[in-house]
């Protein structure tokens, strides 16, 4: 069914109020990006975008770094400032080993990529890097924690982060990181 432009127009400004009211938050213009391109996608391509496209193609980065270990919280806590100053989305796995997913736009993430890199670590590896046109798959950035362990409690239950990974559909990720 082809839609009229006006009505068109009228379908996108109820769509955006209904983002903007599932966004709440600081970092809302990547996600209301997305879902808007996704939106607009969806709508008959015969007739006239409403917005151009050009203007609501985000380009998304996901970086997934494995370190030896993640324990110093003055690390931790500049990466949670980093992410929300730069307005990235994901998480930390602190302990032994460390994971960091960090998404968000690619200008943002090379940036993120730059001030982590300058930090001082036994190993961090960039171990996986995607890009894609698609929504992030994090709200937030955030610490994960799990069941931890170890003589010095700082292990994660990593069964439970691969069952994490999965409930994101990530399933392969896992195998990625840790090279099994």
């Amino acid at each position: 069914a082809v839609v009229s432009t006006q009505s068109t127009g009228s379908i996108v400004t109820d769509k955006l109020k209904s983002i903007l009211s599932d966004n709440m938050g600081e970092c809302v213009v990547l996600n209301v990006m997305s879902e808007l391109s996704e939106f607009l996608s969806d709508i008959d391509e015969s007739q006239e975008p409403a917005l151009p496209t050009e203007t609501v193609k985000q380009h998304y980065s996901r970086l997934w770094y494995y370190a030896h270990h993640i324990y110093s919280r003055e690390k931790r806590s500049h990466m949670m400032k980093w992410s929300k100053e730069l307005c990235l989305s994901g998480f930390i796995l602190p302990g032994k080993p460390g994971i960091i997913c960090v998404e968000g736009s690619k200008e943002s993430c090379k940036e993120f990529n730059s001030k982590v890199r300058s930090m001082n670590w036994q190993l961090l590896k960039l171990q996986h890097e995607e890009s894609s046109l698609r929504k992030t798959k994090f709200v937030e950035f955030k610490e994960l924690i799990f069941d931890v362990h170890g003589r010095a409690n700082n292990h994660q239950d990593l069964g439970q982060f691969r069952n994490f990974l999965e409930s994101q559909r990530l399933k392969d990720t896992f195998q990625i990181l840790f090279n099994v």
